[in-house]
């Protein structure tokens, strides 16, 4: 792939104020009252999230509350003064952390004069009434306890358990309540305000209705999808792609009536929400005619954020939890007959650039990265007359608050808990870092990949992979291991490794779980995960990729065509499309990596 890079300094300048783009800050407010005691610090109190719980999840809790107002100070600094929240602004949607949002989201538009627009996400708001959310926070002896909106809620392992309504998570539209000045209803200054119903935005003027998969349940929900010009000529389309569909056979108000939007997204937009899409083409139509130029957000991805691996991933490892999440071609071909061409998403933390093209017609999905997960980033926006430049800033560079190595403190010495490299950084992107790669054993091995293929990852370094990858006659995952080993005193398959250049001694301090640690790091960051990945690792990587792929594993099942598929995926995430800096010209879809002090011009056409 040709890809186009060009001198910052040669982009257009823009005739509108930037945007800034923040999607999954995942806000917990530390310092909040959740009618729990917490722990003390100082002359405070914190409601602390355990570390065991962040060591198995895919985001970071306590951090959040620093993240977030660093990413805002940054925004702040520079002049910006209009942020998207590209949903899951919020931990999980608990009454008290919302208002903790909005406190926040206050004090930055009294400060600065900052105009926020958000849209919601499946972490921040659930169906007509709600669902109840339970927690573990950490006690002052380093114990935990449970807060729960449900009375009902038990663990034996817990301290206690203590009921708060402030933990629970509210439907429509009363989530939506504290959220009110940030884009989910018309406000004087707009210059522009409207839903898919019209210019009303009382919550019920703007309700649909949506059938259960056997037709008989039906129910009437809200739909929070709004299109507003914050300032002359630009439009923000900001879409609710959150679909609650009923369960068959389950009463409306029982429990699990109605199904999780996470898996969902734009997959069920196109059955259960049509008439947002013919909104967006109505819109993007009003748009061409009067000039004004069109951005689209919502919290879920239109187009394949992975580069093209999903069906890779669902050979190796099944129907994922991510594999589940991808857009099918069908999203991006409606998208592209509503007349969207850019599209900002979040939701899968993952920091991308897609683009599908049909007819001469295209559509780009900038998947943003999280606050709260590796790489840690927000993006920029720069409107030029027919580009836009995008700019994506890491807050790696923030340190890690005393409060927070503290609070740990308090846990891991009477737990003991394994916390890998976490706490032995002083800098939010090396925690990031260290907590990535410590999921892939606490996490990712255990729940999605399969036990044959995780017992090499655990027992290979990166020399018995390039060995194993030169063996003529396909080896089974069961008895790969047994095979290496061998190998290793095979002197005939090791002159083959040094006939092509393969240094085995150079290759043996990589182990096959820090090459694992590092493909989940590529996925996640793309090109940002360049910056943290040791260049010589890399190449050792490529070159073993290289023995794998040059390799004819006709059996499928073989343990050398299951790690041809990894290494396939591997050299994908490091080879897609421009993620960083990068421009996109509106009318081609050609995208141009921007490299500040670099001249070199080459195109990635569509």
């Amino acid at each position: 792939m040709n890809v186009q890079t060009e001198n910052i300094d040669s982009m257009p300048s823009s005739q509108h104020p930037r945007i800034a783009v923040i999607a999954d800050a995942h806000f917990h407010d530390l310092y909040a009252d959740y009618g729990f005691a917490g722990i003390a610090q100082g002359d405070h109190r914190l409601t602390f999230r355990l570390l065991a719980d962040t060591a198995r999840s895919t985001r970071v809790f306590n951090e959040s509350y620093f993240a977030f107002h660093h990413a805002l100070d940054e925004i702040a600094d520079s002049g910006i003064r209009h942020v998207v929240l590209l949903g899951d602004y919020s931990d999980d949607g608990q009454v008290e952390t919302v208002i903790g949002v909005k406190r926040v989201l206050d004090d930055y538009a009294a400060r600065f004069g900052m105009r926020f627009y958000a849209t919601v996400g499946n972490h921040d708001i659930f169906g007509a009434a709600g669902r109840h959310r339970a927690k573990r926070f950490l006690n002052e002896d380093g114990s935990y306890s449970i807060l729960s909106s449900d009375p009902h809620v038990r663990d034996r392992g817990a301290h206690a358990v203590v009921a708060s309504e402030r933990m629970y998570c509210q439907g429509y539209p009363d989530g939506l309540d504290a959220m009110a000045d940030f884009g989910f209803y018309p406000r004087p200054d707009d210059l522009h305000w409207e839903t898919p119903f019209g210019m009303d935005g009382d919550p019920a003027a703007r309700l649909y209705e949506v059938r259960s998969p056997d037709g008989l349940i039906t129910r009437t929900l809200m739909d929070a999808s709004y299109l507003v010009e914050p300032f002359l000529g630009v439009w923000l389309l900001m879409i609710d792609a959150n679909v609650f569909v009923p369960v068959d056979g389950v009463v409306p108000g029982e429990a699990g009536d109605l199904t999780d939007s996470t898996s969902a997204g734009w997959n069920a937009m196109l059955t259960h929400k049509r008439f947002v899409l013919d909104w967006m083409k109505d819109v993007a139509g009003r748009a061409r005619r009067d000039g004004k130029t069109l951005l689209a957000f919502s919290h879920y991805p239109v187009l394949d954020p992975l580069d093209a691996t999903v069906d890779d991933e669902i050979t190796l490892l099944g129907r994922t939890g991510m594999a589940e999440r991808i857009p099918g071609t069908g999203v991006a071909e409606a998208l592209i007959e509503a007349g969207i061409d850019v599209h900002f998403s979040g939701h899968l933390h993952v920091n991308d650039t897609a683009r599908y093209g049909r007819g001469g017609r295209f559509l780009i999905n900038v998947a943003m990265p999280s606050l709260v997960a590796f790489p840690g980033a927000y993006k920029v926006i720069t409107i030029g007359e027919q580009h836009l430049a995008i700019e994506t800033v890491g807050i790696d560079a923030m340190p890690l608050h005393a409060d927070l190595r503290q609070g740990y403190d308090r846990e891991i010495v009477p737990s003991r808990l394994d916390a890998g490299g976490m706490l032995d950084v002083d800098d939010y992107g090396g925690f990031l870092f260290e907590h990535l790669g410590h999921l892939v054993g606490r996490r990712y091995l255990k729940r999605e990949w399969p036990k044959d293929i995780t017992a090499m990852i655990r027992s290979f370094d990166l020399a018995d992979l390039a060995a194993l990858a030169l063996m003529d006659e396909p080896v089974a995952t069961m008895d790969a291991i047994d095979a290496v080993a061998a190998a290793r005193n095979d002197a005939d398959l090791q002159q083959r490794l040094a006939r092509v250049g393969v240094e085995a001694t150079r290759l043996s301090g990589t182990s096959a779980l820090a090459f694992l640690a590092d493909w989940y790091r590529l996925r996640m960051g793309s090109e940002l995960a360049f910056d943290w990945i040791d260049q010589e690792r890399m190449a050792a990587y490529r070159t073993v990729g290289q023995l794998f792929a040059a390799g004819d594993w006709s059996n499928a099942a073989s343990a050398q065509a299951q790690f041809a598929l990894i290494f396939r995926m591997f050299e994908k995430y490091a080879s897609g499309l421009p993620s960083g800096n990068f421009s996109i010209d509106r009318t081609t879809g050609t995208i141009r990596r921007i490299d500040p002090g670099s001249d070199v011009t080459n195109s990635a056409q569509p």
